[in-house]
């Protein structure tokens, strides 16, 4: 994959005596030539990404080495909805602004509908992408909210002439799969007062299955090897789980008194139909059947035009001009099976995985303890001699395949405007944007708790015609021994929700410079004013089971807000000297934006300063410093909101005597529960987690310094190196405390029931003792203005290019980009300041290094390219380092080749990524796969080829 860096901040080589042309560059109003910019702005066109062989702009950003963090694609399965997104430098996708031709775009929901605010990049029409600008700087006084990293600005095609077609295929090369098809259409005329532009384009991508692969095939769970007392990694091996817990301690007591095993957790053999203990290897390998990469199939139609209506030199010029795309989308998502996950009384004040006594299948029911029960002779099945006892039980329901999430998604973004200028250094610009976002998630094979109460019960099923037609539930028993019409009756219908966002964008820029008026030494003034007055709206309507959480899918609210904004904005360039001694260009740049919301985020001003000195031609230096917010989204900020998250529950208990991470509290307390030194969980749990949303909510406040400098040797022609440090601190940080972050601090704490970290359970710790294990119950973690974060590092990208004296070969191009992460912290109540750099956990992964380079030859009409991609080692944070060496996700190295070659009108371009079919590395706190699927390459090598036929 080629991510050759263009990077437009380095100056031209003053021996190619360059003619510069004004432009407005991403992050300004005020047109200037391109290379003057205090922040550091990456380009790319639209070759680069065909050289990385990609059907969509995310995945050309996620390889660029200051994308880190959670990046969102068709390889995030779980807690994904189809979209694709982007996170620059870490912060978060939210804090990523992504803009179409310096405008926004309408914002999408994903997941568990909590991140409304980020652009889905499917939305991007890619057939008519000229270039993409990256901006790594704060923006928000040039954009208002979001730009905290900084902005990624997609620039389209507004005057391309002709009509070309293309057509492109790929797949990996292990089981000649992962297949995706895409072609396009892209076509333009132009007269002497205009151009109209229009792409068409279609894309699939196909579905591949974690079995797919070794390493993904089976989940993760670390235990303890005895002979080197370090941890490693189990796989996950049964095809079903059946964990019968919920025995009273005096059930309990009586199997210890009979010789028996007092785990808490027992299943009924599938051999032999004898209870015995639970033991890890009886755990679900929930990764067999879950989508490792998700198909996706988009249609996309987009414009653009221009006309003059005026253009005289006497009176100025008046230009109309606009911008069309609709994107159509269809996606989906596979899960493992639906289970019976008793997390809290949730239905009628019962557990959903209860099965009472009167249940004849239960192996500690009134029936169990006499040979007249079903299951036969208590000697055989239950040694134990235990009967009359409610009993819980974790089942999968593997007869019904697995879950299915469908999205049909469709955005439609309209921008119509009139542009003129009067006079040679005055000019405006009117637009009004407006695009909105439909998108309807339907969920199938979720069963509903009501009916799982009625099928358990032999009396409320007796009672039920549906459940007497099907028959009385036994799910204790192994795959099979629930029907197709048992599962059916179970099955919540095909359950639908809708989302839908929607914008309005009005903006004014009034841009000119004060010559003949006020004149610097190094020139006039430029100066760039304007407002924007935004309108955004969002709506959620859930299905009834999963608004009234009825299912295990959990409990959202439906949602219908509005917010708007009106700003102001300011800008101002001062070259102060310019091709004077020591100071070929000393510039000043200041900018203001003043933003008024209409909710409780309230009003907000924001300011820019930055300077750019080159004393010689061959280097300059740049500095800014710049505040920035984020306004909380409408989902965020709504009142009474509800979304319930499955985070999976890391014991803290859990061998803590070989925890030096933790004090003497942590022994104490785990002590008390009854679990000793040695003690080890080796199964996954997830607990139910309540996000709920707070009106209340401020804006998060950011503060960003760069300071780097740019060399262009005139001693070694078309060579260009920059070096830039960044640091980005942000308070306010709106944000859920993580929940196994919340354990840890109650179980280090000396007295829980003081403890604010231990108050946030809905029903304390109790349910949570060495009898029934599992994570204590549902808790409820507001949104809240509570946390901070500050992270810096250094950009450093290297750009040569050198003319060959060659009839065959003509030049060379060789590329370095590398980003140095120095630290990453995150700083929340309850659990102090923790160092995020060069760790892993879930679905965020934070490399101190990543890099890219590049080395290609061409000719008048071929090139080939050599390029490689680097991500350093990082620590899985799912086991502190103090537990073992053995959590360490190790560096990879991929290697792409491109070759391209071009007859008349027609040019074929041939790739493989990967070449050296390098696989992802393995840890355990990876949410999706064994790894970080929008990190990592998880199709392995594969091939791709493209023509495009110019007509």
């Amino acid at each position: 994959m080629s991510v050759a860096m263009s990077n437009t901040t380095l100056a031209q080589n003053a021996a190619e005596e360059p003619v510069f042309e004004e432009v407005i560059v991403t992050g300004s109003r005020i047109a200037r030539d391109e290379f003057s910019s205090a922040s550091p702005i990456s380009t790319f066109d639209a070759t680069e990404l065909t050289n990385a062989g990609v059907t969509s702009v995310d995945d050309f950003l996620k390889d660029i080495p200051a994308f880190t963090g959670f990046q969102l694609g068709s390889t995030t399965n779980n807690g994904n909805n189809g979209a694709k997104m982007v996170d620059l430098r870490g912060l978060g996708i939210k804090r990523t602004l992504v803009l179409i031709n310096g405008r926004r775009q309408v914002g999408s929901f994903i997941g568990g509908n909590s991140d409304v605010g980020a652009v889905d990049m499917n939305s991007i029409p890619m057939a008519l992408v000229k270039r993409i600008e990256v901006l790594k700087d704060g923006a928000s006084t040039a954009y208002g909210s979001d730009a905290l990293s900084g902005v990624v600005n997609v620039i389209l095609q507004d005057d391309y002439e002709g009509f070309e077609v293309s057509a492109d295929y790929g797949a990996g090369t292990e089981n000649w799969d992962a297949e995706n098809w895409s072609v396009s259409a892209l076509g333009g005329v132009s007269s002497d007062r205009g151009n109209f532009t229009a792409s068409m384009q279609y894309t699939t991508q196909k579905e591949i299955k974690q079995d797919s692969r070794s390493w993904a095939e089976f989940g993760l769970y670390p235990t303890l090897d005895a002979a080197t007392d370090k941890f490693v990694p189990q796989q996950l091996g049964s095809s079903n789980s059946r964990r019968i817990r919920g025995l009273s301690q005096g059930a309990l007591d009586a199997i210890v008194a009979a010789g028996g095993p007092n785990t808490g957790n027992y299943i009924v053999d599938a051999g032999t139909g004898v209870v015995r203990a639970f033991t890890g290897t009886d755990t679900y390998n929930y990764s067999a059947v879950n989508a490792l990469v998700t198909p996706n199939e988009r249609w996309q139609f987009a414009t653009t035009g221009h006309y003059d209506l005026v253009d005289d030199s006497s009176v100025g010029s008046l230009e109309a001009y606009m911008e069309t795309s609709y994107t159509k989308r269809e996606s989906h998502q596979r899960l493992a099976p639906d289970a019976s996950f008793g997390v809290t009384p949730s239905f009628n004040g019962h557990w959903n995985d209860l099965v009472p006594s009167s249940n004849p299948f239960n192996p500690f029911g009134d029936n169990a303890a006499g040979p007249d029960g079903i299951l036969g002779n208590a000697d055989d099945l239950n040694p134990w001699g235990i009967s009359g006892e409610d009993v819980r039980i974790n089942r999968r329901f593997v007869e019904s395949g697995g879950r299915l999430f469908r999205q049909s998604a469709s955005t439609f973004r309209m921008v119509a405007g009139l542009r003129g200028d009067i006079k040679d250094n005055l000019s405006w610009d009117a637009s009004y944007t407006f695009a909105d976002n439909e998108m309807s998630n339907e969920t199938k094979f979720y069963h509903r708790f009501d009916r799982w109460e009625i099928a358990v019960d032999p009396a409320l099923c007796a009672a039920n015609t549906a459940c007497t037609a099907a028959g009385l539930l036994n799910p204790f028993g192994d795959y099979g021994s629930i029907s197709e019409d048992q599962m059916t009756f179970l099955a919540a219908d095909s359950l639908k929700d809708l989302f839908l966002n929607r914008m309005h964008q009005w903006q004014f820029n009034l841009t000119g410079d004060t010559e003949g008026m006020l004149e610097l030494p190094g020139g006039p003034i430029g100066w760039a004013i304007g407002f924007e007055n935004r309108t955004e709206s969002a709506e959620f309507k859930p299905d009834e089971f999963i608004g009234g959480g009825l299912t295990t899918g959990g409990a959202s609210s439906p949602l219908d807000g509005e917010q708007s904004v009106k700003e102001y904005y300011a800008e101002f360039l001062m070259p102060i000297l310019a091709d004077a001694a020591f100071a070929k260009d000393l510039s000043l740049e200041a900018s203001i934006r003043h933003s008024n919301y209409s909710t409780a985020a309230g009003k907000t001003t924001n300011y820019r300063v930055g300077l750019n000195y080159a004393p010689i031609d061959d280097v300059r230096f740049r500095a800014v410093y710049s505040t920035g917010f984020r306004a909380p989204n409408i989902v965020e900020a709504q009142e009474g909101g509800t979304v319930s998250n499955f985070p999976v529950f890391e014991d803290p208990c859990e061998f803590y005597n070989r925890r030096t991470d933790a004090n003497e509290n942590l022994a104490a307390n785990c002590l008390a529960d009854g679990f000793g030194p040695d003690f080890e969980w080796g199964f996954q749990w997830q607990a139910q987690v309540d996000q709920t949303t707070n009106p209340d909510l401020k804006p998060e406040e950011s503060r960003s310094i760069t300071l780097g400098a740019v060399f262009t040797p005139t001693a070694l022609p078309n060579l260009s190196v920059s070096v830039d440090y960044w640091n980005i601190k942000v308070d306010n940080f709106i944000q859920v405390i993580n929940y196994n972050d919340i354990i840890r601090t109650c179980y280090n704490a000396a007295d829980r029931s003081t403890t604010p970290a231990c108050q946030v359970f809905s029903s304390g710790l109790n349910g949570r003792d060495a009898a029934d294990q599992g994570g204590p119950d549902i808790a409820n973690i507001p949104l809240n203005n509570l946390g901070k974060l500050e992270t810096d590092g250094v950009d450093v990208n290297v750009n040569y290019h050198h003319d060959l004296n060659s009839e065959v070969v003509t030049g060379l191009n060789a590329n370095i980009s590398t980003t140095w992460m120095n630290s990453r912290k995150e700083t929340f109540p309850l659990i102090g300041t923790r160092e995020r750099i060069g760790t892993a956990a879930g679905a965020a992964i934070f490399p101190e290094w990543r890099m890219t380079t590049s080395l290609g030859l061409e000719g008048e009409n071929w090139y080939v390219t050599w390029d490689t991609r680097y991500i350093g080692k990082t620590l899985d944070d799912y086991r502190p380092a103090q537990l073992t060496d053995d959590n360490v996700a190790e560096a990879v190295w991929y290697h792409d080749l491109t070759a391209s070659y071009s007859y008349k009108d027609t040019t074929l371009t041939l790739g493989i990524n990967n070449l050296t079919n390098v696989e992802p590395p393995r840890f355990h706190s990876a949410f999706n796969a064994n790894t970080e699927p929008g990190t990592y390459d998880v199709i392995g090598r594969r091939v791709w080829a493209k023509v495009t036929k110019k007509f």
